[in-house]
């Protein structure tokens, strides 16, 4: 009901969208989810029977009933169908929040059931986004303010008009991260078979030398390489015989 306190607190849950934060971010897309409808109903400001009803005592049951006044509603209002709406649609591009599209998705659809009737900045910031056509836009808004649609099939119809927009997909997600494990597999393949390589190079047979000719034409086979002479063990065998 107060400006000065809503403000700061509305403004801090709309940066906690962003923050690569899952388990923070979660919680802001439930608050908002619950404090949407709040501002839907701005008509219902305090009227004369409140005001007489506080005058004449009954103080606690007048505070039950004082809605939040229009002006507040509509601002507040004004800044979820906008700010909010962008973070949520940034946040949903960015494949950091592959597991909160869904959350995203439902929070985008309550916005567009509750405000789009109220104002037409929701619709104007998802005709503005790139690759978004204005007839599927309308479209969309129809279906998801259609009477007896529940939240998931709101979501689908949400995530549908944005999958151009979507960074990653939680399918695609999955796939990227199989292909990140295989190629990473590939990686020590590939180092395990340059080792096993060089071991098999220092354990193959030396190769023949070739062979040359003497002076008389003759063939014959070259002289084999000098060889490191075996030490002799001559001395260390008598002390084993002066032992027995």
């Amino acid at each position: 009901m107060q400006m000065s306190i809503v403000e700061p607190l509305l403004l801090f849950c709309a940066h906690a969208i962003r923050m690569h934060d899952g388990r923070c971010c979660s919680v802001v897309l439930r608050v908002f989810r619950s404090i949407i409808p709040e501002f839907h109903e701005t008509e219902r400001a305090a009227g004369p029977d409140v005001k007489d009803s506080a005058a004449a005592g009954g103080a606690a049951e007048a505070t039950d009933h004082v809605a939040i006044p229009a002006e507040t509603a509509r601002a507040i209002r004004e800044f979820i169908s906008s700010d909010v709406l962008k973070a949520c649609i940034t946040s949903l591009h960015e494949p950091y929040f592959v597991d909160l599209q869904k959350d995203l998705g439902s929070l985008i659809g309550c916005i567009l059931v509750y405000y789009c009737p109220l104002t037409a900045t929701p619709r104007d910031v998802l005709v503005s986004l790139p690759n978004i056509k204005r007839q599927d836009v309308d479209m969309t808004i129809d279906y998801v303010s259609r009477p007896g649609l529940n939240s998931r099939q709101q979501r689908a119809l949400v995530l549908d008009l944005l999958k151009d927009l979507k960074g990653v997909s939680i399918s695609e997600m999955g796939k990227l991260n199989k292909t990140a494990g295989l190629r990473a597999e590939g990686s020590r393949a590939n180092r395990r078979s340059g080792r096993t390589k060089m071991a098999q190079e220092f354990m193959a047979e030396p190769v023949a030398a070739p062979m040359t000719t003497d002076g008389r034409g003759d063939a014959a086979q070259a002289a084999p390489p000098a060889t490191r002479q075996s030490p002799d063990l001559e001395g260390v065998a008598g002390l084993f015989n002066a032992a027995q």
